[in-house]
């Protein structure tokens, strides 16, 4: 479930766009800015979430790109939203092209996907479980 706050008149809840095959909602703008080229901004959204799973457990929610953004060259920067972080969601955009992009109140600038708490203990300790991998790092699976 996702509860959210509005916090000022401009603020537009986060929606779906097709239920049972979307992966996030919808992320609006409650602020009309311009973003020059090759810089960024802090859009506000005016909203406040609590996000939970079926089972009542505290979720997170990361933000991710959405593909009309991309396609105008802005890209989302940061995203993770914690769960029990209660402030105002903003979204970190960066105009990677080579002309102003202007962003207006109502448009659709993010995905919130919800994602579950997985962090837990952490133990320090001498040595780490074999894998096949290894220390492989970059490029290693191949090209």
């Amino acid at each position: 479930m996702l509860k959210v706050k509005l916090l000022n008149p401009a603020a537009k809840a986060p929606t779906v766009a097709h239920p049972g095959e979307d992966l996030g909602y919808d992320i609006f703008a409650a602020e009309t800015l311009t973003i020059a080229p090759r810089g960024y901004a802090r859009v506000s959204t005016a909203i406040a979430v609590e996000c939970t799973s079926p089972a009542g457990e505290a979720m997170g929610a990361l933000l991710r790109d959405k593909s009309s953004m991309a396609s105008r060259r802005l890209a989302l920067t940061g995203g993770v939203i914690d769960a029990g972080y209660r402030g105002e969601i903003k979204v970190l955009l960066e105009n990677l092209g080579e002309e102003p992009a202007v962003i207006h109140a109502g448009d659709k600038i993010a995905n919130l996907i919800p994602y579950p708490v997985l962090t837990g203990e952490v133990r320090v300790v001498d040595g780490l479980g074999e894998s096949s991998r290894k220390t492989r790092a970059f490029g290693s699976s191949g090209k």
